[in-house]
C-alpha cells in the first residue's frame, strides 16, 4: 500500500497541482450575470449652456463578471457619464445612445451585455445667473405655548446668485436652507446651513446660510364665561344686589397659562364699603392670574343696588 502511494510520487503531486489550479481557473472564470442600477452623470461642456431635464438618471445595466471580481459591482463608484460636445449650443431636445464604454468599471474582465434604457433624452437650456433670497424651511413645530418669531428672522446672506437653466431659474424668486428642525424648541438658536438647491441649480456665491430663528412664547387670547361678581365691604348693608351677577371676560397671554384656566381662578369684584345705601354703576375688579391680562382696558361697570 505504501509502495503504491510513493510509487512516481513527484508525478502525482505535479497532477494535484495541476488538477487544483484547474479548478481555481474554472471558478474564477465562470461569467455570472449580474443586473443593478447605476447613476447617469450628463456633462454639458458647452459652458453656455445647461441640462433643465433628463428622461433618466439612473440605468439598468446587466453586467458578466467572473465570479471572484463579482464583489466589485457592488462599488458604489460604478456610474455612467455622457458628455454633451461643445458644438451644440442651442436651446432644445436631444437624445443619445448609452454606450457601454461610457461605464466606469475597475477591470476589463467585466463585461456591459445590456443597458435599459439604451437611449436617453435630454433637454439644453441656456446657462444664465441669477439672484435668489434664501428662506429657511422648518420641520416641525416648536413646544406647546411656543412659536418662531417670522418677523425677526434672520438669514446671511439673504440672497445668494444661481447659476441654471433659463427656463427652470425664472420660474423660481427663492430658494431654501436644508430643514431646520423646531420639534420641542423653547429657546432661540442659531445654525450655519447649506442651501437646499433643486437640481441642475448650482449656487455661484455663498452656499452656506447663517440662521437665527427666534423662539418666544405664544400669546393666544380666550374667553372666559360666567365669572362670579363678589362684593366687598358688605358690613352694615342688610341687601346688596348685583346686575349682572357674573361676567365673560376676554383674556390674553401665553398660550401654554391656558390650560385649566376658567372663572373659578379669577377674582373679580365691586367694592362697596364706602358706597351708602343706593343705586350705582361701580367699576369692576378683576385679578387675574399671573401673565394673563384682559384684552379689553375699557372698565366694566356693574349696576349695584345698596339697602341698608
Amino acid at each position: 500500500m505504501i509502495r503504491m502511494l510513493t510509487h512516481n510520487w513527484g508525478l502525482k503531486l505535479v497532477s494535484l497541482f495541476l488538477a487544483v489550479g484547474l479548478w481555481y481557473y474554472a471558478t474564477g472564470e465562470e461569467g455570472i450575470e449580474v443586473t443593478r442600477f447605476i447613476p447617469v452623470e450628463i456633462r454639458v461642456e458647452n459652458t453656455k449652456m445647461s441640462l433643465l431635464k433628463t428622461s433618466t438618471r439612473s440605468v439598468q445595466v446587466t453586467f458578466m463578471a467572473p465570479r471572484a471580481l463579482l464583489s466589485d459591482l457592488t462599488s458604489e463608484a460604478i456610474k455612467a457619464t455622457h458628455k454633451i460636445e461643445k458644438k451644440i449650443d442651442k436651446a432644445g431636445d436631444y437624445s443619445f445612445r448609452l454606450e457601454p464604454g461610457e461605464i466606469q468599471l475597475r477591470t476589463p474582465q467585466i463585461r456591459v451585455i445590456k443597458i435599459e434604457p439604451d437611449v436617453i433624452q435630454v433637454s439644453l437650456d441656456e446657462l444664465i445667473v441669477q439672484k435668489l433670497a434664501v428662506k429657511p424651511r422648518f420641520l416641525g413645530e416648536p413646544a406647546f405655548g411656543y412659536k418662531v418669531n417670522q418677523d425677526h428672522i434672520q438669514l446671511n446672506p439673504n440672497a445668494v446668485l444661481v447659476e441654471g437653466p433659463k427656463a427652470q431659474l425664472e420660474k423660481i424668486d427663492s430658494i431654501t436652507t436644508e430643514k431646520i428642525d423646531l420639534v420641542g424648541r423653547v429657546r432661540s438658536f442659531r445654525r450655519t446651513l447649506s442651501l437646499d438647491l433643486p437640481v441642475n441649480l448650482k449656487a455661484v456665491s455663498e452656499d452656506l446660510i447663517d440662521v437665527y430663528i427666534p423662539i418666544q412664547e405664544s400669546y393666544d387670547e380666550k374667553k372666559i364665561e360666567g365669572i362670579l361678581v363678589k362684593t366687598l365691604g358688605t358690613a352694615g348693608k342688610e341687601k346688596v344686589s348685583l346686575d349682572p351677577p357674573s361676567v365673560d371676560l376676554v383674556v390674553r397671554g401665553p398660550k401654554k397659562q391656558f390650560e385649566g384656566l376658567a372663572g373659578s381662578k379669577i377674582t373679580a369684584y365691586v367694592d362697596i364699603a364706602e358706597v351708602p345705601s343706593g343705586e350705582y354703576e361701580l367699576p369692576l375688579t378683576v385679578i387675574l392670574p399671573e401673565g394673563i391680562m384682559q384684552k379689553d382696558d375699557k372698565p366694566v361697570l356693574i349696576k349695584v343696588k345698596i339697602e341698608k
